[in-house]
C-alpha cells in the first residue's frame, strides 16, 4: 500500500509540472563548468520564481552561493527553509520543489569526466517518463 501512495505522490508532481509548465516561464540563466573529473551546473533564480527540478539518479550535492529559497525534498523530509551562503545534500530519486524568496545562485555538482550535456544528463537524471517507476534502490518495475 505504501508503493501506491509514493506512485501518487509522484503523480501528483508530475501533474503539477505539466501544469506549471503552462504558465509562462520565467528565464533562468544557467552556466556549465567542467574541471578535472568534476561538472557544475550553475543556476540563476529570480525572487518569486516557483521551480520543479529534475530527479537525480544519486544523492546530490548543492550549494547556495547567494539567496533564500524553501524547499521539498520528498515525503520523507519536511519542508526546509536555506538562506545562502550553505551547501545541502538531496537524496537520489526525489524531485526538488522550491520557492526562490530572493534572486538565488543554485550549484548541482556531478562527478564526471563528460563534458557533453546530453550524455551528463543521460547519466544522472530519471526521465520524467520513468520517474514514477522508479522504487528506492533506483531500478526501474518493469513488470
Amino acid at each position: 500500500m505504501q508503493e501506491l501512495e509514493i506512485f501518487k505522490k509522484k503523480l501528483n508532481i508530475l501533474s503539477l509540472q505539466k501544469e506549471c509548465a503552462k504558465l509562462e516561464q520565467v528565464p533562468c540563466p544557467v552556466v556549465h563548468d567542467f574541471a578535472d573529473g568534476v561538472y557544475v551546473r550553475k543556476t540563476t533564480m529570480p525572487a518569486g520564481t516557483f521551480a520543479i527540478g529534475k530527479c537525480h539518479k544519486f544523492k546530490t550535492y548543492n550549494i547556495l552561493l547567494r539567496g533564500k529559497i524553501t524547499v521539498y525534498m520528498g515525503e520523507h523530509v519536511p519542508v526546509r527553509e536555506f538562506t545562502a551562503p550553505c551547501t545541502f545534500t538531496s537524496d537520489a530519486g526525489i524531485k526538488k520543489i522550491a520557492f526562490f524568496h530572493e534572486e538565488t545562485e543554485w550549484l548541482n555538482i556531478h562527478p564526471t569526466e563528460e563534458t557533453d550535456l546530453e550524455k551528463i544528463e543521460k547519466a544522472f537524471i530519471i526521465p520524467d517518463t520513468e520517474f514514477v517507476l522508479a522504487d528506492k534502490e533506483m531500478k526501474l518495475c518493469l513488470g
